[in-house]
């Protein structure tokens, strides 16, 4: 006489459509460095909102103001919204790679976060000095330099996590020393 004896445990339920055939996501399991990468971008995002460039002229009984945010193109204020879609695509590799790890990328996740948040930083930079002349009342607003300090320690960062996981950089850029522990 034979008999099924029912496996050890709670029974086993399909996944429902559309969700996900393994366990949860646990916050907890991602470096901090990484959500630290993750915030820049964000921050970023959310100031490329408000004022990068501003220009104010009073005098002759003339009272005027006037701001762009990153999302402006004329006066070759390009060049910041490149650099503030960059960092913030760098940050959206990593959140890709961490969160949907079946997606397959064209190179190492961290590698194309470092860089890009490198080439970002070095755009920002550039940007400084690549728009039209404002005159003595105008030039770049503070949320220009906040992306641009957050860039930084973002390259900064994700140069940090490639090199304590093992990543490869491109050319001598894996020569460069240790950053942190």
């Amino acid at each position: 006489m034979s008999h099924d004896v029912p496996p050890a445990g709670p029974p086993s339920q399909p996944p429902y459509a559309g969700g996900p055939s393994r366990g949860s996501f646990d916050p907890a399991s991602v470096n901090k460095l990484d959500w630290a990468i993750l915030g820049i971008g964000a921050v970023v995002l959310i100031f490329s909102f408000f004022d990068y460039y501003s220009w104010d002229f009073k005098g002759y009984g003339i009272n005027v103001s006037q701001s762009w945010s990153a999302w402006h193109f004329s006066h070759g204020l390009f060049i910041a919204w490149f650099a503030m879609v960059i960092t913030v695509l760098s940050a959206a590799v990593l959140a890709v790679s961490l969160f949907v790890p079946t997606v397959t990328l064209p190179a190492p996740p961290r590698m194309l976060s470092f860089v890009g948040f490198a080439v970002g930083f070095v755009l920002y930079l550039i940007a400084i000095f690549a728009h039209s002349d404002f005159g003595p009342a105008g030039g770049h607003a503070f949320s220009f330099w906040i992306s641009l300090i957050l860039a930084g320690v973002g390259a900064v960062i994700a140069l940090m996590r490639a090199q304590q996981t093992n990543t490869v950089l491109p050319g001598r850029l894996n020569s460069l020393p240790r950053v942190g522990r």
